[in-house]
Formats: structure tokens, sequence, C-alpha cells
């Protein structure tokens, strides 16, 4: 791994003066953040499949003792406490050794996640496949988002990493389909496929960045240009990237960042998205929608038809946030669907307080009608471009340390919420 050898695409005398990115050029970026989305995907179905397993082993076994509530909550938290010291390691070794090792690695850890899932005979199996899931999620919260920004044009990247969230979402809404109507082992078989896609990374070169970060200046220009074609405007950004690299300094003196407003600044920014992400409580509902809903309706049948429905409102409110990307400004599409979010969540609260308390008769279309809107303004906004805005701010000479911090604030808010959700919803009565 350590030399790569390509072809180079053209000589300098064939320079084009075409400034547009060649239809080859785009699908051959669009192939390499596929693979990333199949990964984003793969963590999807993971991160669902406690959903719909839990309630089914229970029923197989016509018990609870099997999984309780304890064990039920470890089943769904376990993953994101595993990813914790992968998210130091990962963004260390791929520095060290590249982009392309660390993807396959994580190919063949995928393809052992859903090999030990379907084969699992106890809860305990289970835990095992999700201790490996924390190398899948620790490498989704850190170095594929820098590598979607190394390997796409600053043109598409924004609608790549809006995509990548997306499809974190479409897994998770393809595991609980799976297990509504089917054997929870069914997801382990989609994983699987999924997985042997993901060793599409052996045809990848080698990110031009990371060539450019160990002086390797000229395995450097034939990737790029083999990604980006070869053109006035790719050959004056390939030499601005050189040139970055030339320049920089060898050593980043780790206090001296700390004072930097051009470290903290994007950091801040980075970890008040994430906190966002989390506290928002959308990643939590799509985790205990079904528990949720079975209050709601007290029928299990509708409750699981109810839980398919919200779901695919949130993949949609994703796709159509990821076509307003283009359309619109960041900070415009960011804050006007968090404050609209944050307006019906408000709105549901009150509503919730009033049916508690008598005022007013409850009406469960009214209830998944306000949770529909509420869906879909925080989908459109926050839920997609939270790991789109830290890919993007974070300043290339302090891509290491900030990954990491990043990543870490969001492993630690994500495995806490999960994990102390059920105390909560059963504290104030949401769960019975």
């Amino acid at each position: 791994m350590s030399s790569c050898h390509y072809e180079e695409v053209r000589n300098d005398i064939d320079c084009e003066e075409d400034e547009n990115e060649s239809i080859q050029s785009i699908l051959k970026q669009t192939f390499i953040a596929s693979t990333i989305w199949v990964q984003y995907f793969m963590a999807g179905l993971c991160v669902g499949a406690p959903t719909v397993f839990i309630p089914q082993i229970r029923r197989e076994s016509n018990s609870t003792i099997i999984i309780d509530d304890e064990m039920g909550s470890w089943l769904y938290s376990t993953s994101g406490f595993a990813m914790y010291p992968w998210i130091i390691i990962l963004p260390i070794f791929t520095s060290r050794y590249g982009r392309k090792l660390p993807q396959l690695l994580a190919a063949v850890c995928s393809t052992a996640i859903f090999v030990i899932l379907y084969y699992s005979q106890n809860p305990y199996h289970i835990l095992i496949s999700e201790v490996l899931q924390g190398f899948l999620y620790g490498g989704n919260i850190t170095i594929r988002i820098l590598m979607t920004t190394e390997y796409a044009s600053t043109k598409y990247r924004g609608l790549f990493l809006s995509i990548k969230s997306a499809c974190f979402f479409w897994g998770l809404w393809v595991a609980n389909a799976i297990g509504t109507y089917f054997y929870w082992k069914n997801i382990a078989i989609v994983g699987f496929f999924c997985s042997i896609y993901t060793y599409s990374i052996v045809f990848w070169p080698e990110s031009p960045s990371w060539l450019a970060s160990k002086d390797r200046f000229e395995e450097c220009k034939t990737s790029y240009r083999w990604l980006y074609g070869y053109n006035v405007h790719s050959e004056k950004k390939l030499q601005d990237l050189i040139s970055w690299y030339n320049d920089r300094q060898d050593e980043v003196d780790f206090f001296k960042m700390l004072k930097d407003k051009e470290f903290y600044r994007p950091i801040l920014l980075c970890m008040s998205t994430v906190i966002q992400y989390h506290l928002s409580g959308k990643v939590v509902c799509f985790l205990y929608i079904l528990d949720i809903f079975k209050t709601i309706t007290n029928d299990t049948a509708t409750a699981y038809i109810a839980m398919l429905i919200l779901d695919g409102v949130s993949v949609f409110g994703m796709y159509f946030g990821s076509y307003l990307s283009k359309v619109l400004k960041r900070r415009t599409l960011y804050m006007s669907s968090s404050f609209i979010a944050v307006f019906f969540l408000l709105i549901i609260s009150i509503y919730l307080y009033l049916v508690r308390f008598s005022i007013v008769t409850e009406n469960k279309y009214i209830t998944i009608g306000l949770l529909a809107i509420y869906t879909v303004s925080i989908s459109c906004g926050p839920m997609i471009l939270c790991l789109s805005i830290y890919g993007e701010f974070i300043p290339l000479r302090f891509q290491l340390y900030s990954y990491m911090i990043t990543g870490l604030t969001f492993a630690v808010f994500f495995s806490a919420v999960i994990k102390l959700t059920p105390s909560i919803l059963a504290t104030f009565g949401t769960l019975k």
C-alpha cells in the first residue's frame, strides 16, 4: 500500500481550456462516493436492526426475560460506546498509511459484522457484532467525511456529503421495513451483499491530498488528473494543492493550535451542530419509534405501519434537503429548517402536555401529523448538514485533531443519549 502506480491520463500539451468537469470525471467521483454511501447505509442497517429484532426475539421466546430492559438498552448503545477508541486510532492510522488501506479493513470488518449477526444464537452473540460495528461507526464520523471532501470536487462536495447523511437514515428505514415484514436476520443478508460492494475500494486511486502530504507529488498529479481530468481549472487547483503542502509547517504545536482562531472557531461550530444533531431527538425517535407508536396507537400492526411511514418521510426530507443544499446557502438552509423544527417540537410538547392533563382529547392523527412536519423540517437541514458542515469547515492543517475532537463529541452524545433514553421515556410515561 506504500506505493501506488497509475497511468497518466493526459500530457501537458493536451491540457483543455474548458473549466467544466467532464462526465467521466463526475462518474469517477460518484463511484468513489457511492462506496462511502454504502458504508453509511450499512451503518443505518446496524443501528436500525435492534428496533425490530428485539421485539421479534421476545415474541419467539414468548418472554421479555431473554432481553430485559437493561439488555435492550445495551443492544441499542453498545456500538456507540465501541466506536470510542477508533475515533482516535483511525485518523492517526489514515494519516500514516493513506485512505485506501483503512477503507479495505472497513470492508472486511463489515462482512464480519453481518456474518456474525446472521449466525448469532443469543443476545451476547449480537453484542459481539455490535462491538465490531464500532469500527464502522468510528470511520463514518471521522475518516469517511475526510475522504468525501478529498475525493469530491468543491462543486459536488456539499451534495455528496448530504447524500451520505441521507443514506444512513435510508439504511434505518430498510432495516425497519425488513423487520416489519420478514425475519430480522434478512437484515444481515442485505448488509452482507452491501459489504461485498465496498471491496470496490481496490479500484480507487490514493487520495491526492494524502500523496501531497507525503511529498509524493508526481503520484499526486497522476491521481488528481485521474479524478478531475486535465483542464486549466483543475490544473490550477492541483498547483494550489501542491504549493500548500510545499509551504506548510512540518509540525503543528498543540498548545498554539488551541489558541488559533482558525482551529477553535470551526471546532466550536462543528461541536454545536453535532450536539444539536443528537439533542434534536430525531435519532432517538428513529430507534424507539416503534415503542412510542405502540403507546400512541395501542395497536401493534398500526404502530409498525406508522413507523415505516414516518421513517419514509424522514428519508424523503433528507433527499429533499440534499436538493435544497444545491440551491440555497448552507446557513440559510440550516437556520430556517432548524427554527421550523424547533417551533413544531414546541407545538408537539404543548399539545401532549394538554392531553396529559386532560385539557384536550388526544387525536392520534394530529400527533402523527405534527411529528411528520417536525421530521421533514429537521431532516432537511440539521440531519443532513451536521456532518457536511464539519467536513467542509475543518481547516486542512488541523484535520487530525479536529476530526478526533468532533468525532469524540459525536460518539459521547450518541452513546449517552441512546443508553439513557429508555429510562427517560419510562420516567415520563412515554413508554409503558
